[in-house]
């Protein structure tokens, strides 16, 4: 049996249906046994919170599932939360001192509880960053969690299809830098100029700098791949190659303590200059747009 990567936290009558889905969909992409949760690892008469902490022990990184009803669900009168036997509750706990990775998952329109309205033992979840899944933008929520997920995880466990699928995806790549290598220096760089990782000193607006890196690759002449913002890979969308410039946007959310998540996209514009990428980054918030950011991003 392959050992879980990824623990899925999450409250039965609350959103057990985004939890199954959600860990259909990572499975799918993972390999079958890589998440662990309650319903599915759990055996019957097992003692649950031994099994529990066994499983935070063994995984490299927990989602905890909040949705709607999640901080308000009570017991007898009492806010579950508030009890220090909620399962729910010593989930968090243990994976907090842990160390490992938590990220809160918001479903079903859910706002971000603020660190005032939790338990004390708990709050430090509220200064995770957290990342929304809705229906209406599915493949794409999910897309931008398995980025977020790969930093933690690697290639981790897969089905044997996909393992090919990689390898076939490698020579392809090899291919394609070799072809960028012998491109002859007079003709135009075509998208193929950004194959591979890049790392670029981003100056934002708040009196933040951090260091960033885009990873591209392209198939059949089209352009995928990751550009992080803030420190957490996105997956890149809508990319463009036009006019020897790469065009894509990437989408973050933006999240104050009790309130809702508030979108950010994120439009990107990049063009090789000798061994080089130029960049232009203009972010867009719900009440306006920022001024473009200038930033120049080279090979590690």
């Amino acid at each position: 049996m392959p050992v879980p990567s990824v623990f899925v936290s999450y409250r039965r009558d609350d959103s057990a249906g985004f939890a199954g889905r959600l860990t259909d969909a990572l499975e799918q992409r993972l390999g079958v046994g890589s998440v662990f949760r309650d319903v599915d690892d759990i055996r019957p008469g097992a003692d649950f919170e031994a099994a529990i902490e066994h499983g935070l022990q063994r995984v490299r990184a927990v989602l905890v599932v909040i949705g709607p009803g999640w901080l308000a669900a009570s017991r007898d009168g009492e806010r579950r939360l508030d009890r220090a036997d909620d399962y729910v509750r010593r989930e968090i706990e243990c994976a907090l001192m842990s160390g490992k990775p938590v990220v809160p998952v918001l479903v079903g329109g859910a706002a971000m509880p603020a660190a005032h309205a939790l338990p004390p033992s708990l709050r430090g979840l509220a200064k995770r960053h957290a990342l929304s899944l809705t229906d209406a933008s599915w493949p794409a929520d999910l897309q931008r969690l398995h980025a977020v997920l790969a930093q933690w995880l690697g290639d981790g466990p897969a089905p044997r299809r996909r393992r090919w699928a990689g390898v076939v995806a490698a020579a392809a790549l090899g291919g394609l830098v070799l072809a960028a290598w012998l491109w002859p220096r007079s003709a135009a760089p075509g998208p193929q100029a950004l194959q591979g990782v890049w790392q670029a000193e981003v100056a934002y607006p708040w009196n933040l700098s951090l260091q960033e890196r885009f990873e591209f690759m392209v198939r059949d002449g089209v352009v995928e791949g990751s550009a992080s913002f803030l420190g957490v890979p996105r997956a890149i969308e809508q990319a463009e190659w036009r006019d020897g410039r790469l065009r894509f946007v990437t989408r973050a959310g933006s999240v104050a303590g009790g309130e809702a998540v508030q979108e950010m996209v994120q439009r990107y514009e990049l063009w090789p200059e000798g061994d080089a990428l130029r960049a232009s980054l203009q972010i867009h918030r719900r009440h306006g747009v920022d001024a473009p950011l200038g930033f120049v991003a080279t090979r590690p």
